[in-house]
Parts: structure tokens; C-alpha cells; sequence
């Protein structure tokens, strides 16, 4: 996205919750439902608020841990159709009949075939807490400071977020403070969906819905959507490596990637949609320890046992091994067979540990590799995301009464809605999305590659062993004595 239309974006966003703001003041053509809970409000720098302490410092730094995936390399692209056929010539079929004996007899003839994928839109969605308006501008004393900077980020790393919503207003005006909240929540959901969404798990009306992830899209088993019929024309190149360590020589993860490599790409030129831009997406603990195995393992590949003789040597540079891997990890590239391939670290992707597999032992961790096509003959894309644009819906709001606060930001990506009786008002956002997989006979996986790290990274997601928070979000007040108390 351009910086003319993210600041474009980030206008609207502005000019609506002006709208929202102004309408909250006046009272006028708000919702009547009530909100959906209620609490006791507590805010930022409020009475009660988590920095509601006297001599509060006026820098807020952040430990919050942001979640990354391969969302920040796929485009978005709006979509209306619920049930779309995206359609694949497989092949053609084996000729039958006989030959002709004499020039005008009939000749063997054979028939095209073909195959339609589809896709599925996900629904997921979050709320503020319920705020009380008369309290959004109070403070507990007068030692109590509104005029908070955040030193650091709480969104950005990927691009499920509503990302016109402006951090540095967190800390200061409340509604605001809890649409980032919001779209914290939404931005972990989203990650993991990503790879690990199933409709499996959706609710019964609706409600919530997982789109298909990456990682039930890279399969074989590929069927017709209209007929069930099998499609192996259209299988990705699935592979096993049976819980051996990456670190290790038999096998080797090297010769694993480097077949699976060569393997997509023999289709891709066979199939005439090279070139292809393909990302290598994988958990960023394992791209940790692959990185330090990589440049001497690609780079002497089977040297020793197809080369050199009983009493030859085989030298490497150490130096030039460490270079290559420091370049790995800044550039966030790696070396296939010659060729050069973006790497992906995502949170998302499923990892495996000794207290939900028994193939693993304490301080083992286990997850897939992946190959993941973006483009096909140079720019048609692949693989890439589908949003329902809640901009279409202008034509029917703009016959509701005026002042309805309902909005959506983010080009039409996310649909904010007001609900609010009396004094009270919360937000709701929602988005609905799909992860579009067109060749998924040029994506690869190898499953169940184990790797032992010495420190395990700090987890984005709360159910994690590996996640970090502290501190509280509601603060007692101090005792205060009067004659009257």
C-alpha cells in the first residue's frame, strides 16, 4: 500500500470516529440496544485505570509481543461471491480407437479434462470493553497526568489489524485505546487462522467461522468441488521427515527442500506458469537453527560421499559460513538450488511439543516447512486474500436514519458497530476473509521436522506456555478518609 492511501485510509478513519465522537456528545441518532456486557469502567489514566498513579512518568513503553506471518505478503483483493468455482485444465486423457489403415479413417481421439477448487469466507469478530462516557475525560487527582507517550508499537507487524487505528492516541482518548485493544484481538486470531483454520470449529449459527488455512489447502486428496471427484493433477507435494532433527545428515534437510524445489518447479515449466514467486514460509525457532546448519550443509552437499576420495578433506571457511548465515537472517532469503527465495517467520504455523506429542521429547519442538506460490507468470496471483467489502452495504445504510454511527475502516476490510444505552457505549468489529489457494499443485510442506532450541521465543498468543503479560488491568484506589466516610 502506497503512503498516499494509507494516510487517505487513515483520514477516514479519523473523519469517522470524529463522527462517533461528535455523536456521543450530542446524543443524537445513537443505537438503543443495550450493551451486550457491563462492568465496572476503568480506562487508561481514569480513577481505577492501569496508569492511574500519581507521578506516572510520561513515556509508556510496551513488552507487548506482536504477532508476524506470511499475511504481510499477500494482497487483498474484495470479493462478494460465497461459493466461487476457480477452475484448472488437469489434463488430457489417453487416446482411444484404433489407427487408421487408409488416410480418411477415423484416428484415436481423447478428451480435455478439468477440475474446480473453491473457497470459503471466515467470520470473526471482537468488542471493547463497555465504556461509560461521562468518565472518559476524569482523572483520579490532580497528580494524575492525560498527556502519555507510547515509546514502542502495539500493531503493524502484520496486516490483520485495523490498521488506520492510531497507536499514540492509546494512551490518551479511550475509544481509541479500546479499538486497538479490539483489533489486538483480532490481529492474533487471524495469524493463526492463517495456517490452522478449519470450519471444523465453527459455531453452530454462525457466529464464528474459520476459514480454511494454508495448511489443509497444502494437501494432496484435491477433489472437484462440484462432483467430489479426485484431482491428483492438483495435489501439493506433501513430505514426511518422521521427526529426524533438522540438524541432522540422514536425512538431510537440505536434500529435502532441495527436491521439493526442484519437484514445483519441473511442474511450474512444464505446466507453463513459470516464472513463479515462491515464499518459504516457516515458525521462526526453526528458521532459527536452520540458518546455522544451512550454509555448510547446502554448500557441501553429499560432497563427501559422491566426491571425494578415502583419505581426501574436505575444508570449509568458517568465516564464509557464518557471513552467509548472518545474510540469511537480515535478508530473510534463502539459497534453493541456485535460485533465491524470500523466507517467511510466522507465529501462525502449528508446533508440536512432548505435551501433545509423544514423539517428542522435553525441550523438542517439532512443525512444518512450507512453499508457498504467490505469483505465476511473473504478476498473476495465486494465492492471496479475499475480504468482504463492507463499502458495498453504502447504498442500503445510507437510508438509515441519519446519525448511525455504524462504520467501516481499512478500504472496507473491517465493520465497526455502536451499541450503547444511557451512559454506556461499546464497539464491535468484524471482518470477514479467505485465503484463496489457486495452485496448490506449487505448494510443498514437509511435516514433522524436529528441532531443540536453547531458548524456546516469547509466544504473541495467551495460551502459550511461552507467553509473557503482568501487571494488572484494574487498579484499587487508595484509601481516602473523611468525616463523613
Amino acid at each position: 500500500m502506497s503512503n498516499d492511501e494509507l494516510l487517505k485510509q487513515m483520514a477516514e478513519a479519523y473523519s469517522r470516529q470524529t463522527v462517533i465522537l461528535e455523536a456521543m456528545a450530542t446524543k443524537q441518532g445513537l443505537h438503543t440496544k443495550a450493551p451486550a456486557t457491563t462492568g465496572t469502567f476503568t480506562g487508561i489514566w481514569q480513577p481505577n485505570g492501569i496508569f492511574s498513579v500519581a507521578g506516572t512518568s510520561r513515556d509508556v513503553l510496551t513488552a507487548h509481543i506482536r504477532p508476524m506471518g506470511i499475511n504481510g505478503f499477500l494482497p487483498m483483493i474484495p470479493g462478494n461471491e460465497d461459493d466461487p468455482r476457480y477452475a484448472t485444465i488437469t489434463g488430457f486423457t489417453a487416446t482411444s480407437g484404433a489407427r487408421p489403415v487408409d488416410p480418411c479413417d477415423d484416428s484415436p481421439a481423447g478428451y480435455a479434462k478439468g477440475c474446480y477448487l473453491t473457497a470459503r469466507f471466515g467470520r470473526h469478530s471482537a468488542d471493547t470493553q463497555t465504556i461509560e462516557w461521562d468518565k472518559v475525560r476524569r482523572k483520579y487527582n490532580r497528580g494524575v497526568f492525560s498527556d502519555l507517550i507510547l515509546q514502542g508499537r502495539l500493531l503493524g507487524l502484520t496486516d490483520l489489524n485495523p490498521s488506520a487505528m492510531d497507536e499514540s492516541q492509546f494512551l490518551n482518548i479511550i475509544t481509541a485505546s479500546e479499538m486497538v485493544t479490539a483489533g489486538v484481538a483480532m490481529e492474533r486470531d487471524s495469524v493463526r487462522i492463517d495456517w490452522q483454520g478449519t470450519p471444523a470449529v465453527n459455531t453452530a449459527g454462525g457466529g464464528y467461522k474459520e476459514y480454511p488455512g494454508l495448511d489443509v489447502q497444502i494437501a494432496t486428496g484435491q477433489v472437484d468441488a462440484e462432483t467430489n471427484q479426485a484431482c491428483p493433477a492438483l495435489d501439493s507435494d506433501v513430505k514426511d521427515f518422521a521427526y529426524n532433527d533438522v540438524e541432522g545428515t540422514n536425512p538431510s534437510i537440505v536434500r529435502y527442500v532441495q527436491q521439493m524445489e526442484y519437484f514445483l518447479r519441473f511442474n511450474a515449466v512444464r505446466m507453463g506458469l513459470d516464472p513463479v514467486d515462491w515464499l518459504v514460509c516457516m515458525r521462526p525457532e526453526l528458521w532459527e537453527i536452520l540458518t546455522e546448519i544451512w550454509p555448510c550443509q547446502y554448500n557441501t552437499n553429499r560432497c563427501a560421499s559422491s566426491v571425494l576420495g578415502t583419505n581426501s578433506r574436505l575444508l570449509i571457511q568458517g568465516t564464509e559460513m557464518t557471513a552467509t548465515r548472518d545474510m540469511m537472517r537480515e535478508q530473510m532469503v534463502i539459497d534453493i538450488n541456485g535460485r533465491r527465495y524470500r523466507v517467511c517467520a510466522d507465529d501462525g504455523i502449528n508446533e508440536q511439543n512432548s505435551t501433545n506429542d509423544a514423539n517428542l521429547a522435553a525441550g523438542q519442538y517439532a512443525s512444518s516447512l512450507y512453499f508457498v506460490p504467490l505469483t505465476v507468470r511473473n504478476t498473476f496471483p495465486v494465492t492471496y486474500r479475499e475480504f468482504v467489502d463492507y463499502r458495498t452495504g453504502n447504498v442500503d445504510v445510507a437510508r438509515m436514519p441519519q446519525g448511525t454511527v455504524d462504520f467501516w475502516t481499512d478500504g472496507g476490510v473491517y465493520s465497526w458497530a455502536y451499541e450503547g444505552t444511557k451512559w454506556c457505549y461499546k464497539l464491535s468489529v468484524k471482518t470477514e476473509q479467505r485465503i484463496v489457494l489457486r495452485t496448490p499443485q506449487l505448494a510443498g510442506k514437509i511435516d514433522n521436522i524436529v528441532y531443540e532450541p536453547l531458548q524456546h521465543l516469547r509466544s504473541p498468543y495467551p495460551d502459550s506456555p511461552y507467553f509473557a503479560d503482568g501487571g494488572v488491568s484494574h487498579r484499587e484506589s487508595g484509601t481516602t478518609y473523611a468525616v463523613w466516610l
